[in-house]
């Protein structure tokens, strides 16, 4: 495997925002963000390399400098500076890459005939294996072509250079980034095996965190669990353990008082794993979801299954009732710090994945039976199947 790096170039607001704007500014955009998420996902590194000029809308740290909102980057991303068309000259990119034993590159960003162009050459000059994506990289118009045309032309003629590696150009949908394997490490050497090492790994909890867990289902907590409509239902049993959604519009939990809670189960796969569980080990811990909401409520308890046909049917929707209720005695309930939500950016629209980036339902069913699985006919009958089995 070659070690690889994503270059993102000159992909700013000055250059991206302002009218005229360039060629599909915002679908190339999206683009880069695909090749970004997948870049991470494979544990490739991220570099964005960003003209500046002093005195203009480029200038260093302005508005006009920044990425655009829908391009973030990471604390682990590299940030580069640049003066010329060329993202080696003088940015330290070549040192950063060798240190890290980088080999080869995917390229992308603005502009076309420009700084991609002159980046990309100057790539191959050095060494480096350049793949080019083919719709991930713009530019305006000019007065002697569209800017369609300078993206066709150096399309077509980057790869014919006869220098140095050979240069591909690829659309960003078959681009795709191997997986960086992780380094070996001694597991056993570093394990933490007693209470005692964790204690001094971490130190004492907060005065907060150990007051903000109550018995009962205080005003507050109430208030987060009625704008709660997914919760993640945790058992355990001797089939091993199980962590499963549970979700209902307004709020996927009824309060029957500050000590109880009811979950109806809906209609789902069948699969019962969180139920089965119950039967032999009560205990459960739920995670329950606030959109927008960084803070998550957290409770800890014992859990019954009820087919109670009153309650059942005072928890119907649409006429249509659960099979059972999970009655859940609250043992402990308390809220979980911001901080996993915040890291995730999980509410961050601008970071979602696109949804045609990912696998299907009945792609993960194919490639889980081996092929043997008709996952398109699947895909296709999904829609309507969900409609009607909703409740």
């Amino acid at each position: 495997m070659t070690p690889t790096a994503l270059i993102v170039i000159d992909v700013q607001n000055a250059l991206f925002q302002p009218e005229p704007r360039p060629f599909e500014a915002d679908a190339v955009i999206a683009r880069i963000r695909l090749l970004t998420v997948a870049a991470r996902s494979a544990g490739v590194p991220v570099v964005w390399v960003q003209h500046e000029r002093a005195g203009s809308a480029l200038a260093w740290d302005s508005p006009g400098w920044a990425l655009p909102d829908a391009l973030q980057a990471r604390d682990s991303d590299a940030r580069l500076r640049k003066t010329t068309p060329d993202a080696f000259l003088g940015t330290g990119l070549d040192d950063w890459l060798r240190a890290r034993g980088v080999r080869q590159l995917v390229v992308c960003g603005y502009a076309s005939e420009y700084c991609i162009d002159t980046s990309t050459r100057r790539a191959a000059a050095l060494g480096f294996a350049v793949t080019l994506a083919a719709d991930a990289h713009t530019t305006h118009d000019k007065p002697h072509a569209s800017a369609a045309l300078i993206r066709a032309h150096h399309n077509a003629t980057l790869p014919g250079l006869a220098f140095g590696p050979v240069i591909k150009v690829l659309a960003t949908e078959a681009i795709a980034f191997e997986a960086t394997p992780p380094a070996k490490v001694d597991a056993d050497a570093h394990q933490v095996t007693d209470p005692a090492q964790l204690a001094a790994l971490y130190g004492q909890p907060s005065e907060a965190a150990l007051r903000k867990e109550s018995d009962t289902l205080t005003a507050p907590y109430a208030a987060l669990l009625a704008a709660s409509p997914c919760v993640v239902l945790a058992t355990s049993g001797p089939g091993g353990l199980d962590a499963s959604p549970r979700g209902d519009w307004p709020t996927a939990l009824v309060v029957q008082d500050a000590q109880t809670l009811l979950l109806p189960d809906r209609r789902g796969n069948h699969r019962l794993d969180s139920l089965r569980n119950i039967l032999s080990d009560p205990r459960v811990a739920l995670l329950c979801l606030i959109p927008g909401r960084s803070e998550t409520l957290r409770i800890n308890g014992r859990a019954a299954v009820s087919t109670d046909p009153a309650l059942c049917a005072s928890l119907a929707v649409d006429g249509k009732q659960p099979a059972c209720v999970v009655v859940i005695h609250i043992e402990t309930v308390y809220f979980q710090c911001a901080r996993a939500l915040l890291r995730s950016r999980l509410w961050q629209a601008e970071t979602w994945p696109a949804a045609d980036s990912l696998p299907s339902a009945g792609a993960m069913l194919s490639a889980a039976s081996g092929g043997s699985f008709d996952g398109a006919a699947y895909d296709r009958a999904l829609p309507l199947r969900q409609k009607d089995s909703l409740y």
